[in-house]
């Protein structure tokens, strides 16, 4: 039995695929901010850069989308302040820039140009027909009743809907996994561990043995290095220090265990003069790390503004559905109000059209990455 748990927040939705009681793939998906690839835009050209050839395009994030000569089109020029469509191809990160190109298909084109830019128009389908068409299951258990309409038009099997005071990957027993699905340390069922690095040029992976053999060590580290890539999404350069072994012919071994726990999907580039093994894994989305958190400048990650502000609308969702009759507001640090404000507007515009008022957020210079849910005073009715 492969189950698909969906939980619907304002702002984002996760999903968790669960083949046999064991998690084997998960996802979480902001609906608003991100462009997504296959998204179009009413974007504004608001440079040129002739020498590359490119042209940076405002589509409505903090940084310009990038928009290079050969997805531009042969013999098209483009001028300064131009409106364009431009569709995502790629999605940014923290250190690259959207990438955008103009060549449509033809339902593309059919798609509306009217408005203001920059401005989405066009989304070929919904976040949650996405997430069921990419995630297929036996079963779907969702956590929210106004989306069932929409997840039986997508799906032909049985769908439950999750009731009860406990959140649903609590319920279904697999928060905890889900929690070290972005811990830098996981512990290995032999007794060592393996540690994560995300740095900007690769990820760092090493392999600690614990009390275990080499041997015995490494091959549980190649499956759980296997799972642990396509849980948090890794891409891009990856670099495994495995625990040192004596004989070079078990380096094969180790080799076919990350294969098979990984697939043919992947660049295998082979082991370094160092004892190192390489590879390379095709970018498909960002990782779950690059949406949760951002590194500061003196090295350390920690959660973005918006995943604290979506956290905390989160929790003040189960609060409200748990007691109705209570109303609720928050407490926060200044950056997660302004953000409240700006990128987690439209889902706290969202959960206020759930509780039917306005959702009050007090400011007070407590930890960034923490909130506190406060009373309101209750409605006045007219007698």
């Amino acid at each position: 039995m492969i189950k698909l748990l969906l939980a619907v927040s304002p702002g984002e939705i996760w999903a968790a695929l669960v083949a046999q009681g064991e998690l084997s793939a998960l996802r979480l998906v902001r609906t608003y901010g991100a462009p997504k690839p296959g998204d179009l835009y009413l974007g504004r050209v608001v440079a040129l850069r002739p020498e590359l050839p490119a042209a940076l395009v405002d589509i409505g994030e903090a940084r310009p989308a990038f928009l290079d000569g050969e997805a531009i089109g042969r013999g098209i020029k483009l001028r300064e302040g131009e409106v364009v469509t431009v569709k995502v191809i790629k999605s940014g990160r923290a250190d690259k820039a959207t990438g955008l190109t103009m060549k449509l298909d033809g339902e593309e084109q059919k798609a509306g140009t009217t408005g203001t830019p920059p401005k989405l128009i066009w989304r070929r389908e919904t976040v949650l027909a996405s997430l069921i068409k990419e995630l297929p299951a036996d079963e779907i258990a969702i956590d929210d009743a106004a989306s069932l309409a929409e997840v039986r038009r997508n799906f032909a099997g049985e769908v439950k809907v999750h009731r009860g005071g406990k959140a649903l990957f609590e319920a279904e027993g697999v928060a905890a996994i889900i929690e070290s699905a972005v811990a830098p340390r996981v512990a290995l069922p032999t007794g060592g561990a393996i540690s994560i690095d995300m740095t900007w040029a690769a990820t760092l992976i090493d392999v600690d043995s614990g009390r275990a053999g080499a041997m015995s060590a490494n091959l549980a580290a190649a499956a759980e290095i296997g799972r642990q890539i396509r849980l948090r999404d890794l891409s891009g350069p990856i670099v495994i220090d495995f625990v040192g072994m004596r004989e070079r012919r078990q380096r094969g071994q180790i080799e076919n265990a990350l294969v098979q726990a990984l697939g043919d999907d992947v660049q295998y580039l082979g082991w370094t003069r160092l004892g190192h093994f390489e590879l390379v894994v095709k970018r498909r989305r960002p990782s779950l790390s690059e949406q949760l958190y951002e590194r500061r400048t003196d090295g350390f990650a920690v959660r973005t503004p918006l995943t604290v502000a979506l956290e905390a609308l989160r929790v003040l969702q189960r609060e409200g559905r748990v007691a109705p009759g209570n109303r609720l507001g928050l407490r926060v640090h200044p950056e997660i109000a302004a953000c409240l404000d700006r990128e987690a507007a439209d889902a706290r515009r969202e959960l206020e059209t759930q509780f039917g008022y306005a959702i009050k957020v007090d400011v007070e210079p407590r930890a960034r990455d923490s909130f506190a849910l406060v009373p309101l005073d209750p409605i006045s009715l007219p007698s």
